[in-house]
């Protein structure tokens, strides 16, 4: 199968909004859908029982919904249903399948990927924290006439591999969006010489890809991607999440010091690799 994509479920609406939004994406080009709904194990036989045929039911709802659109020829769909932590249920999936994009939905108007929120979304990016994941806000409806561009904030300051960046090629080809690299600079200077390297390594990296620089100064990072999405009416933030480093300043803050950093439209965390990767 060429596209295997997970979506993890809590049978709310901005799930099924989510896994409608990542059927629209790849609706030209074979996938297969996997659809994971993970319930709490209690103590008791009985409420276990109850928790298990409650998520079976669930899940059969959603094929059931999936089989009335009909405009998804090239889909396959998997229904899975778990009683263990989304981590555990996630390794086992991934051991025995090449999965290539994780898709969650979050509530409302907004991806709530804050981790000061500590909400559903924000516990599964830090629990799923090597895995490329698309959160999707129940309010985003995927129109192909109107999707343009993909956002990716980088400071420039440590290098990219291929294989890191491979998701958002993909998916910018696959909607034929482009790529907008954002540098944002809290004051107005110039890129040092390994910043410049490593712009021009991306610029290699990226040839795949319709991309093109853009440059804001005088404004913090949170701030700067906020108008720019918001001036553009871009589409999709990518963001890359280095264990220590730009994404780390995004999202480990404080509630009081960043709390206005919850983007409207969805978001492709790509994760940082590990050397031997």
């Amino acid at each position: 199968m060429e596209n295997q994509i997970l979506l993890i479920t809590d049978f709310s609406k901005a799930s099924w909004n989510a896994l409608i939004y990542g059927m629209e994406i790849y609706k030209k080009t074979k996938a297969k859908f996997f659809i994971l709904h993970c319930y709490k194990k209690e103590l008791l036989k009985q409420n276990r029982n109850e928790q298990k045929a409650e998520s079976e039911i669930g899940l059969q709802r959603i094929m059931q919904g999936i089989s009335f659109r009909k405009e998804n020829v090239p889909h396959q769909f998997e229904s899975i249903s778990s009683q263990k932590k989304i981590q555990d249920a996630v390794q086992d999936i991934t051991d025995s399948n090449k999965i290539d994009l994780f898709i969650l939905g979050s509530p409302g108007d907004s991806a709530g990927i804050n981790y000061a929120y500590h909400n559903w979304v924000s516990e599964i990016l830090q629990s799923l924290d090597s895995f490329p994941i698309l959160v999707i806000p129940e309010t985003c409806k995927f129109t192909q006439k109107e999707f343009s561009e993909i956002v990716f904030p980088t400071p420039f300051t440590n290098s990219y591999k291929i294989q890191e960046l491979k998701t958002l090629i993909h998916l910018a080809k696959l909607i034929n969006a482009d790529i907008r690299v954002l540098e944002i600079q809290e004051s107005n200077g110039a890129l040092n010489k390994k910043q410049l390297a490593h712009k021009e390594d991306l610029d290699t990296l990226l040839k795949g890809a319709k991309f093109t620089f853009h440059k804001l100064t005088d404004t913090t990072i949170s701030t700067g991607i906020r108008l720019f999405i918001q001036s553009r009416n871009s589409n999709m933030l990518s963001l890359y999440r280095r264990k220590q480093g730009f994404f780390t300043r995004l999202f480990n803050q404080s509630m009081e010091k960043d709390i206005d950093f919850d983007p409207s439209v969805p978001v492709l965390v790509i994760p940082e690799l590990n050397k031997n990767e």
